[in-house]
Protein backbone atom coordinates (compact mmCIF):
# COMPACT_ATOMS: atom_id res chain seq x y z
CA UNK A 1 0.00 0.00 0.00
CA UNK A 2 1.23 3.52 -0.79
CA UNK A 3 0.48 6.25 1.72
CA UNK A 4 -0.45 9.58 0.16
CA UNK A 5 1.69 12.52 1.24
CA UNK A 6 0.18 15.98 1.69
CA UNK A 7 1.76 19.41 1.68
CA UNK A 8 1.61 21.66 4.71
CA UNK A 9 0.89 25.36 4.92
CA UNK A 10 3.94 27.35 6.00
CA UNK A 11 6.34 24.42 5.73
CA UNK A 12 8.36 22.63 3.06
CA UNK A 13 7.64 19.27 4.71
CA UNK A 14 5.12 16.75 3.46
CA UNK A 15 3.38 14.38 5.83
CA UNK A 16 1.21 11.30 5.43
CA UNK A 17 -2.52 11.78 4.93
CA UNK A 18 -2.95 9.63 8.04
CA UNK A 19 -1.19 10.63 11.27
CA UNK A 20 -0.73 7.98 13.95
CA UNK A 21 -2.64 8.97 17.10
CA UNK A 22 -1.30 7.56 20.36
CA UNK A 23 -3.80 8.14 23.17
CA UNK A 24 -4.61 4.43 23.40
CA UNK A 25 -0.94 3.47 23.03
CA UNK A 26 -0.26 5.22 26.33
CA UNK A 27 -2.10 2.45 28.17
CA UNK A 28 -4.79 4.38 30.03
CA UNK A 29 -8.52 4.99 29.41
CA UNK A 30 -8.85 2.39 26.65
CA UNK A 31 -9.43 -0.96 28.32
CA UNK A 32 -6.95 -3.88 28.31
CA UNK A 33 -3.42 -2.90 27.34
CA UNK A 34 -0.56 -4.78 25.72
CA UNK A 35 2.72 -2.86 25.46
CA UNK A 36 4.24 -5.19 22.88
CA UNK A 37 1.24 -4.64 20.62
CA UNK A 38 1.52 -0.90 21.16
CA UNK A 39 5.15 -0.92 20.05
CA UNK A 40 4.28 -3.00 17.00
CA UNK A 41 1.57 -0.49 16.12
CA UNK A 42 4.10 2.35 16.01
CA UNK A 43 6.63 0.30 14.05
CA UNK A 44 3.99 -0.90 11.58
CA UNK A 45 2.81 2.64 10.98
CA UNK A 46 6.34 3.78 10.18
CA UNK A 47 6.94 0.75 7.95
CA UNK A 48 3.77 1.47 5.96
CA UNK A 49 4.36 5.07 5.01
CA UNK A 50 3.04 7.00 8.01
CA UNK A 51 5.65 9.63 8.78
CA UNK A 52 3.73 11.72 11.32
CA UNK A 53 2.94 10.88 14.95
CA UNK A 54 0.75 12.83 17.37
CA UNK A 55 1.07 12.32 21.11
CA UNK A 56 0.83 14.10 24.47
CA UNK A 57 2.29 13.75 27.98
CA UNK A 58 -1.14 12.87 29.37
CA UNK A 59 -1.34 9.72 27.23
CA UNK A 60 -0.37 7.22 29.90
CA UNK A 61 1.39 9.90 31.99
CA UNK A 62 4.31 10.02 29.58
CA UNK A 63 4.27 6.35 28.61
CA UNK A 64 3.18 6.95 25.01
CA UNK A 65 6.00 9.44 24.53
CA UNK A 66 8.51 6.95 25.97
CA UNK A 67 7.37 4.22 23.56
CA UNK A 68 7.53 6.62 20.62
CA UNK A 69 11.02 7.67 21.66
CA UNK A 70 12.14 4.05 21.54
CA UNK A 71 10.41 3.39 18.20
CA UNK A 72 11.85 6.39 16.35
CA UNK A 73 15.42 6.03 17.58
CA UNK A 74 17.60 6.33 14.50
CA UNK A 75 14.63 7.50 12.41
CA UNK A 76 13.92 10.89 13.98
CA UNK A 77 14.87 12.90 10.89
CA UNK A 78 12.16 11.11 8.87
CA UNK A 79 9.32 11.71 11.37
CA UNK A 80 7.04 14.72 11.80
CA UNK A 81 6.64 14.60 15.57
CA UNK A 82 3.83 16.43 17.35
CA UNK A 83 3.13 16.57 21.08
CA UNK A 84 1.20 18.82 23.43
CA UNK A 85 1.37 20.74 26.70
CA UNK A 86 -0.81 22.06 29.45
CA UNK A 87 -2.34 19.15 31.40
CA UNK A 88 -0.58 18.54 34.72
CA UNK A 89 0.53 14.90 34.81
CA UNK A 90 2.99 15.40 37.64
CA UNK A 91 0.49 15.64 40.49
CA UNK A 92 -2.07 13.51 38.59
CA UNK A 93 -4.59 16.34 38.83
CA UNK A 94 -4.63 16.75 35.03
CA UNK A 95 -5.64 20.34 35.62
CA UNK A 96 -5.09 22.73 32.75
CA UNK A 97 -1.95 24.83 33.09
CA UNK A 98 -0.64 26.89 30.19
CA UNK A 99 1.52 29.14 32.33
CA UNK A 100 5.03 29.73 30.96
CA UNK A 101 6.58 27.92 33.93
CA UNK A 102 4.50 24.80 33.46
CA UNK A 103 4.95 24.76 29.69
CA UNK A 104 8.72 24.83 30.18
CA UNK A 105 8.53 21.88 32.58
CA UNK A 106 6.17 20.01 30.27
CA UNK A 107 8.28 20.60 27.18
CA UNK A 108 11.52 19.45 28.75
CA UNK A 109 9.79 16.32 30.05
CA UNK A 110 8.47 15.54 26.57
CA UNK A 111 11.83 16.10 24.89
CA UNK A 112 13.50 13.72 27.33
CA UNK A 113 10.87 10.99 26.91
CA UNK A 114 10.85 11.33 23.13
CA UNK A 115 14.63 11.29 22.96
CA UNK A 116 14.88 14.41 20.84
CA UNK A 117 16.03 18.00 21.22
CA UNK A 118 13.19 19.44 19.14
CA UNK A 119 9.58 18.59 18.25
CA UNK A 120 8.10 19.58 14.92
CA UNK A 121 4.76 20.69 16.37
CA UNK A 122 3.98 21.75 19.92
CA UNK A 123 0.30 22.24 20.76
CA UNK A 124 -1.71 23.61 23.65
CA UNK A 125 -3.78 20.54 24.56
CA UNK A 126 -6.75 22.44 25.97
CA UNK A 127 -7.36 26.15 26.53
CA UNK A 128 -6.58 27.42 30.03
CA UNK A 129 -8.93 30.24 31.10
CA UNK A 130 -6.71 31.06 34.10
CA UNK A 131 -3.70 32.13 32.03
CA UNK A 132 -3.76 35.02 29.53
CA UNK A 133 -3.34 33.67 25.99
CA UNK A 134 -0.70 36.33 25.35
CA UNK A 135 1.55 34.84 28.06
CA UNK A 136 1.12 31.32 26.71
CA UNK A 137 1.91 32.31 23.14
CA UNK A 138 4.91 34.39 24.24
CA UNK A 139 6.35 31.33 25.99
CA UNK A 140 5.79 29.11 22.97
CA UNK A 141 7.35 31.73 20.70
CA UNK A 142 10.42 31.79 22.95
CA UNK A 143 10.80 28.01 22.76
CA UNK A 144 10.45 28.19 19.00
CA UNK A 145 13.15 30.86 18.84
CA UNK A 146 15.36 28.64 21.00
CA UNK A 147 14.95 25.78 18.52
CA UNK A 148 13.11 23.42 20.88
CA UNK A 149 9.93 23.47 18.79
CA UNK A 150 9.44 24.19 15.10
CA UNK A 151 5.76 25.07 14.92
CA UNK A 152 3.04 26.23 17.34
CA UNK A 153 -0.45 24.77 17.32
CA UNK A 154 -3.56 24.47 19.46
CA UNK A 155 -6.01 21.68 20.16
CA UNK A 156 -9.62 21.86 21.36
CA UNK A 157 -9.84 25.65 20.99
CA UNK A 158 -13.21 27.07 19.95
CA UNK A 159 -13.62 29.89 17.44
CA UNK A 160 -13.19 32.87 19.82
CA UNK A 161 -10.23 31.18 21.55
CA UNK A 162 -8.57 30.51 18.20
CA UNK A 163 -9.03 34.12 17.11
CA UNK A 164 -7.63 35.36 20.43
CA UNK A 165 -4.51 33.23 20.04
CA UNK A 166 -4.03 34.52 16.49
CA UNK A 167 -3.62 38.04 17.87
CA UNK A 168 -0.26 36.98 19.29
CA UNK A 169 1.16 34.33 16.98
CA UNK A 170 0.66 32.96 13.47
CA UNK A 171 -0.57 29.48 14.40
CA UNK A 172 0.64 26.55 12.33
CA UNK A 173 -2.20 24.16 13.14
CA UNK A 174 -5.46 23.36 14.86
CA UNK A 175 -6.37 19.91 16.15
CA UNK A 176 -10.15 19.70 16.54
CA UNK A 177 -12.49 16.81 17.34
CA UNK A 178 -14.01 16.30 13.90
CA UNK A 179 -15.54 13.36 12.07
CA UNK A 180 -18.80 12.11 10.57
CA UNK A 181 -19.97 11.79 14.19
CA UNK A 182 -18.78 15.21 15.37
CA UNK A 183 -19.34 17.94 12.78
CA UNK A 184 -19.09 21.18 14.79
CA UNK A 185 -15.56 22.13 13.73
CA UNK A 186 -16.63 22.33 10.12
CA UNK A 187 -19.09 25.09 10.92
CA UNK A 188 -17.01 27.62 12.85
CA UNK A 189 -13.36 26.55 12.99
CA UNK A 190 -12.46 25.39 9.50
CA UNK A 191 -13.46 28.66 7.81
CA UNK A 192 -11.06 30.51 10.12
CA UNK A 193 -8.28 28.03 9.37
CA UNK A 194 -8.84 28.27 5.62
CA UNK A 195 -8.65 32.06 5.79
CA UNK A 196 -5.47 32.04 7.89
CA UNK A 197 -3.68 29.13 6.15
CA UNK A 198 -3.76 27.05 9.34
CA UNK A 199 -3.25 23.30 8.95
CA UNK A 200 -6.11 21.22 10.36
CA UNK A 201 -5.44 17.78 11.86
CA UNK A 202 -8.74 16.30 13.13
CA UNK A 203 -8.69 13.71 15.90
CA UNK A 204 -11.44 11.19 16.65
CA UNK A 205 -11.50 10.60 12.89
CA UNK A 206 -12.93 7.08 13.24
CA UNK A 207 -15.19 7.97 16.15
CA UNK A 208 -13.11 5.94 18.64
CA UNK A 209 -13.79 2.87 16.51
CA UNK A 210 -17.49 3.51 15.98
CA UNK A 211 -17.01 4.33 12.29
CA UNK A 212 -15.14 1.10 11.56
CA UNK A 213 -18.39 -0.85 11.92
CA UNK A 214 -17.12 -2.90 14.87
CA UNK A 215 -20.21 -2.25 17.01
CA UNK A 216 -23.44 -3.89 15.89
CA UNK A 217 -25.31 -2.78 19.02
CA UNK A 218 -24.88 0.29 21.21
CA UNK A 219 -21.72 -0.56 23.21
CA UNK A 220 -21.19 -0.20 26.95
CA UNK A 221 -17.83 0.54 28.55
CA UNK A 222 -16.41 0.41 32.04
CA UNK A 223 -16.10 3.58 34.08
CA UNK A 224 -12.81 5.28 33.24
CA UNK A 225 -12.80 4.11 29.63
CA UNK A 226 -12.59 7.18 27.38
CA UNK A 227 -15.53 5.92 25.34
CA UNK A 228 -17.72 6.11 28.45
CA UNK A 229 -17.16 9.83 29.07
CA UNK A 230 -15.40 11.62 26.21
CA UNK A 231 -17.45 10.76 23.11
CA UNK A 232 -21.12 11.73 23.21
CA UNK A 233 -22.14 9.52 20.28
CA UNK A 234 -21.74 6.40 22.44
CA UNK A 235 -24.75 7.49 24.48
CA UNK A 236 -27.81 5.24 23.94
CA UNK A 237 -30.03 8.23 23.16
CA UNK A 238 -28.12 8.86 19.92
CA UNK A 239 -27.75 5.24 18.86
CA UNK A 240 -30.70 4.96 16.40
CA UNK A 241 -29.40 7.87 14.29
CA UNK A 242 -25.79 6.75 14.64
CA UNK A 243 -26.85 3.29 13.46
CA UNK A 244 -28.51 4.76 10.36
CA UNK A 245 -25.29 6.59 9.51
CA UNK A 246 -23.22 3.45 10.07
CA UNK A 247 -25.53 1.47 7.79
CA UNK A 248 -24.95 4.01 5.01
CA UNK A 249 -21.18 3.98 5.56
CA UNK A 250 -21.21 0.18 5.34
CA UNK A 251 -23.33 0.24 2.18
CA UNK A 252 -20.95 2.66 0.45
CA UNK A 253 -17.99 0.54 1.54
CA UNK A 254 -19.62 -2.63 0.18
CA UNK A 255 -20.31 -1.01 -3.20
CA UNK A 256 -16.72 0.15 -3.42
CA UNK A 257 -15.13 -3.05 -2.17
CA UNK A 258 -13.49 -1.28 0.74
CA UNK A 259 -13.93 -0.81 4.50
CA UNK A 260 -16.20 1.41 6.56
CA UNK A 261 -13.16 3.06 8.10
CA UNK A 262 -11.74 3.94 4.69
CA UNK A 263 -15.05 5.56 3.73
CA UNK A 264 -15.19 7.59 6.97
CA UNK A 265 -11.60 8.80 6.63
CA UNK A 266 -12.04 9.61 2.95
CA UNK A 267 -15.12 11.72 3.73
CA UNK A 268 -13.05 13.63 6.28
CA UNK A 269 -10.12 14.16 3.92
CA UNK A 270 -12.56 15.69 1.42
CA UNK A 271 -13.65 18.40 3.85
CA UNK A 272 -12.41 21.90 2.95
CA UNK A 273 -9.46 22.89 5.12
CA UNK A 274 -8.58 19.42 6.43
CA UNK A 275 -4.88 18.70 5.93
CA UNK A 276 -4.34 15.22 7.39
CA UNK A 277 -6.31 13.03 9.80
CA UNK A 278 -5.23 11.55 13.13
CA UNK A 279 -6.11 7.89 13.57
CA UNK A 280 -5.34 5.89 16.69
CA UNK A 281 -4.33 2.23 16.81
CA UNK A 282 -3.21 -0.23 19.48
CA UNK A 283 -1.91 -3.03 17.27
CA UNK A 284 -0.24 -3.67 13.93
CA UNK A 285 -3.49 -5.13 12.62
CA UNK A 286 -5.41 -1.96 13.48
CA UNK A 287 -2.80 0.19 11.76
CA UNK A 288 -2.94 -1.83 8.55
CA UNK A 289 -6.73 -1.89 8.63
CA UNK A 290 -6.99 1.85 9.23
CA UNK A 291 -4.80 2.90 6.33
CA UNK A 292 -5.83 0.37 3.68
CA UNK A 293 -7.45 2.02 0.63
CA UNK A 294 -7.31 5.55 2.10
CA UNK A 295 -8.39 7.68 0.42
CA UNK A 296 -11.14 6.06 -1.62
CA UNK A 297 -13.00 7.92 -4.36
CA UNK A 298 -16.40 8.85 -2.98
CA UNK A 299 -19.07 10.02 -5.43
CA UNK A 300 -20.94 13.28 -4.93
CA UNK A 301 -24.01 11.18 -4.15
CA UNK A 302 -22.09 9.29 -1.45
CA UNK A 303 -20.89 12.56 0.06
CA UNK A 304 -24.40 14.01 0.14
CA UNK A 305 -25.83 10.92 1.81
CA UNK A 306 -23.14 10.94 4.49
CA UNK A 307 -23.53 14.69 5.03
CA UNK A 308 -27.28 14.37 5.48
CA UNK A 309 -27.29 11.43 7.91
CA UNK A 310 -24.39 12.74 10.00
CA UNK A 311 -26.02 16.17 10.34
CA UNK A 312 -29.15 14.62 11.85
CA UNK A 313 -27.53 12.77 14.77
CA UNK A 314 -27.87 15.50 17.40
CA UNK A 315 -30.94 17.30 16.10
CA UNK A 316 -33.59 17.64 18.78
Amino acid sequence: MTMRLVGLHNSDQKISAVILGTWAIGGSHWGPYDEANAMRAIETALDNGINAIDTAPVYGDGHAEELIGRAIRGKRDRIFLATKCGLDIYDRSYRRDLSPAYIEKDLHGSLKRLGTDCVDLYQCHWPDPQVPVEETMAALTRFRDEGKIRHIGVSNFNGPQLLEALKFVALFSLQPHYSLLERGAGEDLLPICIGKNINVFPYGSLGAGMLTGKYRECPRFKKGDARSFFYRYFKPAYWPRVRRLLDEVEAIAARGGTTSGAVALSWLLRQPGVTSVIVGARSAEQVRGNIADVPVDLSDEDMRALDTLSSLIYES
